[in-house]
């Protein structure tokens, strides 16, 4: 089981405590710094998970639901202009936006700057739920500042090969805990990634895992064996 993120941890206690929290009781109870939960309770308050009562002086948070019993809608992430449009947080952004634009609702995503655990994208339509397993492409060069310019010495097309093979484990992994529901991998739009989906497409018809193909100008589409 994957940990809870950041906000759920705070939803969670704050339907424990219909009176509320402050900041400082939530980073006690939590284990965070006052400032992590500072800023994620603000864009909380943002997208109307939460409110924040200042009457009183000290400021306040409180469900704006506190009966909700279901999961909690998350914000959609917004893309790395300082990043290429390949990389694995800009993918995953666009396709948030996509599926909130076909009527899904994002329940989880997971943040891939920090290689948060756990699915990347849980949505839901109509009582339809979605498992994404998003991937990027990779970069010639490392993206950590401190090997700046240095050249990987794997390259692109064959770390490409391994990140689809990982994708496609949990994928599997992905249909086997949940036979009902919708799985499916995001990834760029690259030949490298069309000739991986070709050379399987037999395993994604029969596993029932869809795919999506993000491109460079921020469409997506559903990709099929007819496509190559």
């Amino acid at each position: 089981m994957s940990q809870q993120t950041l906000k759920e941890q705070i939803v969670t206690r704050l339907r424990a405590q219909p009176g509320g929290m402050t900041d400082a009781e939530l980073a006690i109870a939590i284990g965070k710094l006052h400032q992590q939960i500072n800023q994620r309770c603000r864009q909380m308050e943002s997208v109307g998970i939460l409110t924040r009562d200042r009457s009183s002086g000290v400021i306040v948070n409180r469900l704006r639901n506190q009966d909700a019993a279901g999961p909690v809608a998350q914000p959609r992430p917004v893309p790395d202009s300082e990043r290429s449009w390949d990389w694995e947080g800009n993918v995953q952004a666009v396709l948030c936006r996509w599926l909130e634009e076909q009527g899904w609702q994002l329940l989880q995503v997971a943040d891939t700057a920090t290689k948060q655990q756990g699915t990347d994208v849980v949505a839901e339509r109509a009582e339809q739920r979605l498992h994404v397993e998003v991937k990027g492409y990779p970069s010639k060069t490392y993206a950590d500042p401190r090997r700046a310019g240095e050249v990987k010495p794997t390259p692109p097309t064959l770390q490409a090969k391994h990140w689809y093979a990982d994708a496609l484990v949990k994928a599997l992994r992905l249909r086997e805990k949940h036979s009902g529901d919708q799985v499916a991998m995001a990834f760029p739009d690259a030949p490298r990634y069309r000739s991986q989906l070709s050379e399987t497409a037999g395993t994604l018809r029969n596993m029932r895992i869809d795919v999506f193909l993000v491109t460079d100008d921020g469409q997506v589409g559903l990709w099929e064996a007819t496509n190559d």
